[in-house]
């Protein structure tokens, strides 16, 4: 049974540029990039995703630091080494900003725990 994504989680997320894309998109994402559905697995997703997007800008990354370290239900929230790799992945995704996700290296979000 696929009970999906916690509803208080995805509302916090789906104001943000990028995070706030479709669920099936998200989804998708993860196995276009070869992503488990782990809390560190979806920080740097979710990083990608925020920086891939032109309206997102620093003040977006603050913010779901905050809110993803101290409101996010206990299972959910993030470490600091999920931190460095949501914003590694923020950085990265910001240089691939004008690259459709589908014509963007499979492996580019490999490098977590490295």
């Amino acid at each position: 049974m696929d009970v999906g994504p916690d509803p208080y989680v995805q509302l916090l997320e789906n104001w943000m540029p990028g995070i706030g894309e479709c669920t099936e998109l998200h989804d998708k994402l993860h196995g276009h990039f070869r992503l488990d559905f782990s809390v560190n697995s979806e920080a740097r997703l979710l990083g990608f995703q925020l920086g891939h997007h032109p309206a997102a800008n620093f003040l977006h990354v603050v913010i779901f630091s905050v809110i993803s370290t101290v409101m996010y239900p206990r299972p959910y929230r993030n470490g600091w080494s999920d931190l460095r790799d949501f914003f590694r992945s923020y950085v990265l995704g910001k240089n691939f900003q004008l690259t459709s996700y589908w014509f963007i290296p499979r492996d580019i979000l490999s490098w977590a725990g490295s």
